[in-house]
């Protein structure tokens, strides 16, 4: 099967642009001095919007990849698709940050340089990310290579598939009820919280979605009122104080419940937006990679290189849009292209 002619599902696309907005959103205002704790809408997203992202991953990866996926080769293939999907946009914030690091004297290393290029440090060590918000990426790539067992056991047996996914589930609550501390801190827990098995079950949560009910038509009203339900919960749940008590305890299964609720959602809807709306939604969802990763760049090169001191709350943001958009037509679409040329090949 060839995986390039399985069309996007556009809704998708939109959920990823808007996480992507909102992480963005999130960061600028934590750098600008905003209160981001956990009854904060936003101080909510910060963290959970990571979460959705890796759900939508999972989800991506088996759309795309279900039965393209078939053994040794094909799974190889896979990941070198995935590197070139991956590497090439990471390489340039790597690189401008070792550059800069060494002109501000600070001397990241070199080593440090070769395991964030590679990605290696999401199998290695996940804290020695370079760029904020990159452990997410070192937590991908390490999903990445699970993902041909993964699909394995759904291909074998649905039954096989959920056992997988009802151990990574196990493992994720491990973290979340024994392993972090809620009388800590989350940035005091943080290399801990990112390590990739913490939130691995978020990704095979994905692909359990797609496996369980891609042949089940569900009503939209129902969809629709799930989506309400789910919005207004995540938003208006008493939580309060540090983001650690979004991410164990019952605050734990009830934000994870709800996020896969919404990516669940967002799958099975079915809405006309109208084109001025769903177009840009739809290529905010393709530059979302570059949003991501370029925002945090580009906060701190109009603060301290361009000297803006004022409305970067609105200035970043379109920075971010225009340059990601710009670099998913014209460098990221290519190095894709190159990928899927070199695997194409018998």
């Amino acid at each position: 099967m060839n995986s390039k002619k399985i069309a996007r599902i556009e809704t998708l696309d939109w959920l990823r642009g808007l996480m992507a907005l909102s992480i963005m959103f999130y960061h600028v205002s934590g750098w600008e001095g905003f209160r981001l704790e956990s009854d904060t809408i936003l101080g909510r997203l910060g963290i959970y919007g990571v979460s959705i992202f890796f759900i939508l991953s999972g989800l991506s990866m088996a759309i795309v990849y279900n039965s393209y996926i078939i053994n040794l080769k094909t799974a190889v293939k896979f990941i070198i698709r995935r590197v070139f999907r991956i590497w090439p946009l990471l390489w340039l914030v790597c690189f401008y940050l070792f550059f800069q690091s060494r002109l501000s004297g600070e001397g990241c290393s070199l080593l440090g340089l070769i395991f964030n290029i590679t990605t290696l440090f999401g199998f290695i060590k996940p804290s020695a990310y370079m760029a904020t918000g990159s452990w997410s990426i070192g937590n991908e790539m390490v999903y990445y290579f699970l993902t041909p067992a993964i699909f394995s056991c759904y291909n074998y047996s649905k039954i096989l598939g959920n056992l997988f996914l009802f151990m990574s589930f196990i493992i994720g609550f491990f973290f979340s009820f024994y392993l972090l501390n809620q009388n800590i801190n989350l940035s005091g827990q943080w290399s801990l919280y990112i390590n990739p098995f913490n939130n691995f079950f978020l990704y095979v949560s994905g692909i359990a979605i797609y496996y369980n009910f891609k042949s089940i038509e569900c009503n939209s009203v129902l969809v629709n009122f799930l989506l309400i339900g789910s919005v207004v919960a995540f938003c208006f749940l008493p939580f309060f104080g540090d983001h650690i008590v979004l991410v164990t305890g019952i605050g734990r299964i009830l934000f994870v419940a709800i996020c896969l609720i919404i990516v669940f959602c967002f799958y099975k809807m079915k809405i006309n937006l109208p084109p001025f709306v769903a177009k840009p939604l739809e290529l905010l969802g393709l530059s979302t990679y570059g949003v991501y990763i370029l925002h945090p760049v580009i906060y701190s090169f109009v603060l301290n290189f361009l000297n803006v001191k004022k409305g970067l709350l609105v200035l970043v943001p379109l920075l971010t849009i225009f340059i990601s958009f710009f670099l998913y037509n014209y460098f990221e679409l290519k190095f894709i292209n190159i990928g899927k040329r070199l695997t194409s090949k018998k």
